[in-house]
């Protein structure tokens, strides 16, 4: 690199040199002819000479200092988004491992259990329901892991049809309720609130995409609400549809509500401990941006937390279903 400035300065040098003295005299001599003066502005025109190339050179070593210095930012920026990208990989991979560790040592346990062969039917079926739902969990992980893949490489299809909002929220509402039918340890009021009193209204969207946002809102909300209420639900805005989820539960500090859609970030507090968030959320951001929307999120420690996310949905009325 310096050797390359250092020559590209020499042969500038060298050209304005040559073209100076080729074509300064014959410029002067149409002036005058006369000694005495030719003498003077010889001695002018060197000094302007002196003075111009020194300038020009000045020019061009800043500009390529300016080049140097611009190559070797873009550089370091590069290298620590490399290293950044490494580092995310890592904490990626060790996160994964942990996460996919713990259903797989459920699982495995208790098939051993089962291979022992001494304990109860009404046991065996407990040892059964857990293998199912550590399997189930490892199902949704990989499925996490695909997703966010997808999101990362821009890969993600969103499909649009007209469907139903209606439908889509009665089917949330039928799945959960039986979630929280096996969750005996957890006292919770499941509440659903619908922005269109009349089922024949549609929208325009991805059906399968908003269920998962709203899907991953809401085991959020039920994973860490021990009792009180889970409320989800939607409402007109604007030129779209507002969906929500509110939850009694322990609530997010402030200072870590903008780090809580990081992937696997864990809040940590005195009264409530740790909280791993695992891929759900980060899904969820990508997935709301990937349909034109935007994810928020409110929350106060013991008192609960309300995500909510707009999106620019075409709303079909009945009427216009007809036309």
């Amino acid at each position: 690199m310096k050797n390359r400035i250092a020559l590209k300065i020499s042969i500038i040098y060298l050209v304005l040199g040559f073209l100076w003295i080729l074509f300064s005299d014959k410029i002067l001599l149409n002036f005058t002819e006369e000694y005495h003066q030719l003498t003077e502005i010889q001695t002018y025109k060197g000094w302007f000479y002196v003075l111009a190339t020194a300038f020009l050179l000045f020019l061009l070593v800043q500009r390529e200092i300016s080049k140097k210095n611009a190559i070797e930012e873009k550089l370091r920026k590069a290298r620590l988004k490399a290293e950044e990208s490494d580092r995310m990989k890592s904490a990626f991979l060790a996160n994964m491992s942990h996460e996919i560790r713990t259903p797989l040592n459920g699982i495995m346990g208790f098939s051993s259990l089962l291979q022992e062969g001494m304990y109860s039917e009404e046991q065996k079926k407990e040892f059964i329901r857990h293998i199912i739902n550590n399997g189930n969990n490892l199902l949704v992980l990989i499925h996490d892991i695909i997703d966010i893949s997808q999101l990362q490489e821009k890969l993600l299809d969103i499909v649009e049809i007209d469907f139903c909002l209606n439908e889509m929220m009665d089917n949330i509402y039928m799945n959960f309720s039986e979630v929280l039918l096996k969750e005996q340890d957890k006292k919770i009021e499941l509440i659903m609130e619908k922005g269109f009193s009349d089922d024949a209204y549609m929208v325009h969207s991805d059906p399968i995409r908003i269920g998962q946002v709203l899907t991953n809102l809401l085991n959020n909300a039920i994973k860490f609400t021990s009792k009180g209420q889970v409320v989800f639900g939607y409402k007109q805005a604007g030129n779209g549809i507002e969906f929500f989820v509110e939850d009694t539960g322990s609530g997010i500090p402030k200072e870590q509500l903008d780090k809580i859609f990081e992937r696997f970030y864990t809040t940590k507090t005195l009264n409530i401990g740790e909280r791993r968030f695992g891929l759900g959320l980060s899904i969820s951001k990508g997935l709301v941006e990937l349909l034109g929307g935007k994810i928020r999120v409110e929350s106060e420690v013991e008192k609960g937390s309300r995500f909510s996310f707009f999106l620019p949905l075409q709303i079909i009325s009945p009427e216009e279903k007809t036309v």
